[in-house]
């Protein structure tokens, strides 16, 4: 089977390379086919060379992606071959006190790294990326998330990861101020976006977007944001704001423009380089800052509940590319490139006509 490595930071670092089949090991593990493989934020920031993973060359990378059961263990009961299936970014046994308390991401049975238990990221475990032709789940029970009926495949393939993360980050924020009104600070590929469309979905009266970016401004018009053409200067205005920008530049007047008891969230703490945070000035409107990686499992079947029932429609911020465009695609300047290719066990389980029937 093949596999897409990361070479380097730059243009055209990415490359195919021939790996051994994979077989069942374990009888809790499954064996699957990535079919609808999302390029993260992250991932372009690796391309770009500007995060620590950029300078640990030699990985496979991705970890967003929908995938085909291919083989399962003997002990796994949830999921048979030929399902469609969400891979949470993050390896969990889904037993352990971390895993049953919903968070997956600190899972002990694995590791006590975070950073070790990824896909798509330099680990000692290798643990394999999800553009891969095969990815090993070595506890398909605690892990795997079924598609449901209906919901396109490529419209979920960043349900792994950035779609919960928006998520997650409006879902705290809406829990202190119900309704309130939102700033979103854009600047990463896709996070902004998919925020901004969580926040309107999760009932805020209003979505106020700033980014630098024409493309990412476009296509926030579309989402029903307000799109402001420069930081605001108002002051002490929001209750909640969404840091997803690069430049630490914007940090600050985003937190200026919080209300008294207001909630910012984080998204991009480590992209581009260091930030500086104003302490004073978030101590002086007695505010709460959130900052960490997100608990994608707990929370992958409320985003495909959102999916099913049109509350959301991620699929407007994608552009498909056949896989054999890869590693090209991941170069381009689409909001969310995401990849596909055929299934192989389960041709009825194509959706849209995006995901192609297997020619054998």
């Amino acid at each position: 089977m093949k596999a897409l490595i990361y070479l380097g930071a730059g243009q055209n670092k990415l490359e195919w390379q021939e790996k051994p089949g994979l077989a069942v090991q374990s009888d809790l593990e499954a064996i699957v086919r990535p079919i609808a493989s999302a390029t993260c934020d992250l991932d372009r920031e690796i391309l770009r060379g500007t995060v620590p993973m950029s300078q640990h060359p030699g990985f496979a990378i991705g970890h967003e992606c929908v995938a085909e059961v291919l083989e399962v263990g003997d002990k796994v009961r949830l999921h048979k071959r030929g399902d469609i299936v969400v891979v949470p970014c993050f390896i969990s046994c889904g037993v352990c006190v971390q895993c049953r308390a919903g968070m997956h991401t600190h899972c002990t049975t694995v590791s006590p790294v975070a950073s070790d238990r990824v896909y798509g990221l330099p680990t000692e475990r290798n643990w394999g990326g999800l553009f891969s032709e095969e990815v090993r789940v070595p506890f398909a029970d605690g892990m795997l998330v079924p598609v449901p009926s209906g919901v396109d495949p490529v419209a979920v393939a960043s349900a792994s990861d950035n779609i919960v993360d928006a998520y997650i980050t409006v879902r705290r924020g809406m829990a202190k101020h119900p309704g309130a009104p939102t700033l979103v600070v854009g600047g990463l590929d896709s996070f902004g976006l998919f925020v901004a469309e969580q926040a309107m979905a999760q009932g805020s009266e209003r979505v106020d977007y700033y980014d630098r970016d024409p493309k990412r401004r476009a296509a926030a018009r579309l989402l029903g944001c307000e799109v402001l053409s420069e930081m605001p200067e108002v002051d002490r205005h929001y209750p909640f704001v969404v840091f997803a920008a690069r430049h630490n530049a914007e940090l600050e007047p985003a937190i200026r423009a919080m209300a008294p008891g207001g909630h910012i969230q984080l998204l991009s703490g480590f992209f581009g380089g260091p930030m500086t945070i104003n302490v004073w000035e978030m101590f002086m409107r007695d505010v709460t800052l959130a900052v960490g990686v997100p608990n994608s499992k707990t929370h992958i079947p409320a985003v495909l509940e959102q999916v099913r029932c049109g509350h959301i429609h991620p699929e407007r911020l994608v552009t498909v590319h056949d896989w054999t465009e890869v590693p090209d695609a991941l170069y381009t300047s689409d909001i969310k490139p995401v990849v596909v290719r055929p299934t192989i066990v389960n041709p009825a389980a194509k959706s849209a006509g995006l995901i192609l029937p297997a020619s054998d």
